[in-house]
């Protein structure tokens, strides 16, 4: 939650801070920030690793720390090359956390007793994270309506503080015996497992030791469901990338909206992921998901309109906009979660979740620079590209869905009852 709230915080304020600290361009700032994403991205493979020897534990702690260092090093940032080496060492961070936290959740789930399913777990933690984002966000929001750097630069070094205390709050709260990886041979409570005869991927043979992610590699379907799951993933950063740069440049009359819309989609998600949860229950996951994909396809076309429509219209354009988007993540955060982490065998579990958390690396490294580069190219090119992209996502989850293991598209409660 402390994480999230470090999120709301800094990336609606992120390409606005750091142009007007260093002095260089939207475009420039992009280039920088999806450089030190690039330099990042090899790292889920070593984590991942790391992750199925020790845990997750000492590695979020970690990553967190890395956070810390690097928030303090944007304080600090001057020219190019110190936005390049501050964002590197904070994408450091910031990868290894999303490499291994959903993996603590999930070992945490594993343990359960009273059973129940992944998506209801992992319910409760997009409720925190919303929340924690929605404070983070009402805050940038008053910072963004500001238009001060002081101001600025004081949200920065709360993130550095709110990032040592989330570390804090792990080493002293969470067990480490409480969060230990599942070996092989080990069952979690009610899950249903593919006959390894069936799945290679899923053969004990070839989970131990280097040759995990042999096995991984030639799991295609899971491959091509990380593929699927970064166009989900690009939808899903884009508000609070996107969203506050688009209205405060091409919508400056309404930059005052900013705030309330992004705490809106907060309340939204913090109140009803619960609720969502049991609703699409019965619902296969991949078909949830294509769910996901027609709502974000509405939002990103919902908050291109008010550059066609009057002024009196663009507040509650956009207000539907981001209902939209928060109905699209309420459904694809539990789900996508869940269907990554029950298509993983117990013993590897760290290395394909760590892979999955690619797709969400990877639209964090594309998206700054992507969108400034379509802005640059016209008010709605991003926008009609993102829509595109999301509308893309139906025909491709529908075409991959009878390739995944049974237990892990079914619905919620029947994959998790299945054995």
């Amino acid at each position: 939650m402390v994480d999230s709230v470090v999120t709301g915080l800094f990336v609606p304020l992120s390409l606005l801070y750091l142009s007007a600290s260093s002095g260089a361009s939207l475009v420039r700032v992009g280039t920088l920030l999806s450089l030190a994403g690039l330099v990042s991205l090899p790292l889920p493979l070593w984590v991942g690793g790391l992750v199925d020897r020790l845990g997750p534990r000492p590695v979020v702690l970690v990553a967190q720390l890395l956070q810390a260092a690097g928030f303090l090093g944007y304080l600090m940032v001057r020219d190019s090359g110190g936005i390049l080496l501050a964002a590197t060492v904070a994408s450091l961070g910031q990868r290894a956390f999303w490499s291994s936290a959903f993996t603590l959740v999930s070992n945490l789930s594993d343990r359960d007793p009273g059973g129940h399913s992944r998506e209801r777990w992992f319910g409760i933690i997009g409720s925190l994270r919303a929340a924690g984002y929605g404070v983070g966000a009402i805050t940038a929001g008053i910072a963004l309506s500001v238009k001060s750097g002081p101001v600025y630069r004081g949200t920065i070094g709360a993130c550095a503080c709110l990032l040592l205390v989330a570390a804090l709050l792990l080493e002293r709260g969470v067990p480490r015996t409480a969060t230990l990886p599942v070996r092989a041979g080990s069952e979690e409570p009610g899950a249903a497992k593919t006959d390894p005869a069936q799945d290679p991927a899923q053969d004990p043979a070839r989970e131990p030791g280097g040759r995990g992610y042999r096995a991984l590699w030639a799991d295609r379907p899971y491959l091509a469901l990380v593929g699927l799951n970064t166009a989900f993933a690009l939808c899903n950063v884009m508000l609070g990338i996107a969203f506050p740069p688009f209205v405060d440049r091409r919508l400056p009359e309404v930059t005052w909206a900013v705030g309330p819309l992004l705490a809106l989609n907060t309340v939204v998600q913090a109140v009803l992921q619960t609720p969502v949860v049991r609703l699409i229950r019965p619902l296969p996951r991949h078909r949830s998901l294509c769910l996901a994909g027609v709502l974000w396809a509405a939002w990103a076309g919902l908050t291109a309109g008010p550059l066609w429509l009057p002024r009196a219209l663009w507040v509650p354009c956009l207000t539907v906009a981001v209902l939209c988007y928060s109905a699209a993540q309420l459904v694809h955060s539990p789900v996508s979660n869940a269907l990554s982490a029950d298509a993983a065998p117990d013993a590897i579990r760290g290395r394909y979740i760590a892979v999955f958390q690619y797709s969400f690396a990877i639209a964090t490294v594309v998206a700054p620079l992507l969108f400034s580069l379509l802005l640059d190219l016209s008010s709605a090119a991003p926008w009609i590209t993102l829509a595109a992209l999301a509308l893309a996502t139906v025909p491709g989850m529908l075409a991959l869905a009878p390739r995944l293991p049974h237990a892990a598209s079914a619905t919620g409660a029947a994959g998790r009852s299945a054995a």
